[in-house]
């Protein structure tokens, strides 16, 4: 018989508390459930803010509101995007007459808007020896706005970028950097943003995570923003590097960009790397937002658990088809006043999934058998699937069977070497789980990771 001393009770206690204490942030480590407040149908304005009676749900409501005066919206394009791409997305961006900033690799003019040399200014001793700038020379001797390894010039143009909005738009409380394919819900952004000061540091965006020991960097197609009180230490720390006199754009921060990019797994977004060690530098790093800041598209989305009650603000690589379908379909809310949440855009996709589809990569990626059983053919996949309690969908192709825990719509994929795909979705319990998931208590705004 053990003996209940004194000393023996209050290891259990302390043990026992441990164990209480340890269990939820396990869970949180293994489940991803992370913090969240609730984005309000209508934020409270700041105390140094006028309040602003904005018709949420109308197109450009924060714009027509005035709500957005303050706020700077900053395109990067390159020169051949200028010709082959904007006209199709121009209505779109300036519709709600946005205060816009355009940035290139060469001045261009376009429907009467002045589009700036992001590198006009740059001095000229980070262009000699460089050969991504032997680039920039052949398309102004020959004056054309394309060439094949235009590219290269991309990863220069942020740096100068940030001296330059800060110089152009110098009254902005917040700048919002985008590309011609990120889509953005207005309505969201602008109530996530009366949340904050202005005047604080902020670096928001979707994080992506280095392999080495490097910041957090904001994926440069979903959209990131920075605030007024970012820009002024972003200037304060330029006017470091700058030799005897300052003007902006022409400088990189004290940064050799070609070797710094060398390795890089995509170096053309190697400039939004950069940034981020250069604002780590000032002393900002990244609040990662994600899923309200993604870098998918609707069809490419993760629709579960994690994600069901998030707040919506930005998407990425969607083609002018797609912003035309969700301007209809955003039309056509129930209940276009309250926040956007994946839960609702669900909808968007859900009359595509079908119990199987001939020729579609559906991206399920979670649980893969190769061989086996279940590879053998669509119908064992399938069965594979429903044998599995949490399994939404399946994907067959060749010898293996991929199941997911989430949703996804994805998107079509042609046989290949006799390859084939075939995905199907488990319509009854989608069913089961919107049902379980609906309606959420509000939309969930996360707190930032990092």
């Amino acid at each position: 018989m053990v003996r209940l001393t004194f000393t023996r009770l209050l290891c259990t206690a302390v043990f026992s508390f441990i164990f209480l204490l340890l269990v939820p942030i396990s869970n949180l480590l293994l489940h991803g459930d992370r913090a969240f407040d609730i984005l309000l149908d209508r934020p409270p304005a700041r105390a140094n803010a006028p309040s602003r009676e904005v018709s949420f749900g109308r197109e450009c409501a924060p714009f027509m509101a005035g709500g957005m005066q303050h706020v700077t919206v900053v395109l990067k394009l390159s020169a051949a995007d200028v010709v082959s791409k904007l006209p199709a997305h121009w209505n779109r961006l300036a519709r709600c007459k946005p205060r816009l900033l355009f940035f290139s690799d060469r001045k261009a003019v376009y429907n009467g808007f002045d589009i700036v040399d992001a590198l006009g200014n740059l001095r000229p001793e980070y262009k000699y020896h460089n050969p991504d700038f032997n680039v920039s020379d052949r398309m102004q001797h020959a004056n054309i706005t394309d060439d094949v390894e235009a590219w290269r010039l991309d990863r220069y143009m942020l740096l100068p970028m940030m001296e330059l909005t800060s110089h152009l738009r110098p009254d902005s409380q917040w700048y919002v950097f985008v590309e011609l394919d990120t889509y953005i819900n207005w309505d969201n952004l602008y109530r996530f943003l009366l949340y904050f000061n202005p005047t604080t540091p902020y670096y928001f965006g979707s994080p992506v995570w280095p392999r080495t020991k490097k910041p957090a960097v904001a994926h440069g197609g979903s959209g990131f923003v920075l605030s007024r009180g970012t820009m002024s230490k972003l200037m304060a720390r330029g006017r470091m590097f700058a030799r005897n006199h300052h003007f902006p754009g022409t400088h990189l921060f004290g940064k050799d960009v070609s070797r710094e990019c060398h390795g890089w797994s995509d170096e053309m977004r190697c400039g939004d790397k950069i940034l981020a060690q250069v604002l780590k530098d000032a002393g900002i790093s990244l609040r990662g937002y994600w899923p309200m800041f993604n870098a998918e598209k609707p069809s490419t989305l993760r629709f579960g658990r994690e994600q069901w009650c998030e707040a919506l603000i930005s998407l990425s690589t969607l083609q002018e088809e797609d912003f035309t379908a969700m301007q209809h379909w955003e039309s056509a809310r129930v209940h276009p006043s309250q926040p956007l949440t994946f839960g609702e855009l669900f909808s968007y996709i859900e009359p595509s999934l079908q119990a199987q589809t001939e020729d579609w990569s559906n991206m399920s990626e979670d649980i893969t058998y190769t061989g086996g059983p279940a590879g053998i053919s669509s119908e064992s996949c399938r069965a594979a699937c429903v044998r599995t309690t949490k399994c939404m969908q399946y994907e067959h192709s060749g010898d293996t069977c991929r199941l997911s825990h989430d949703i996804r719509l994805g998107n079509r994929q042609v046989p290949e070497g006799g390859k084939k795909w075939t995905s199907g979705w488990v319509v009854e319990r989608i069913g089961a789980f919107k049902a379980a998931h609906a309606p959420c208590e509000g939309a969930h705004f996360v707190h930032a990771y990092p």
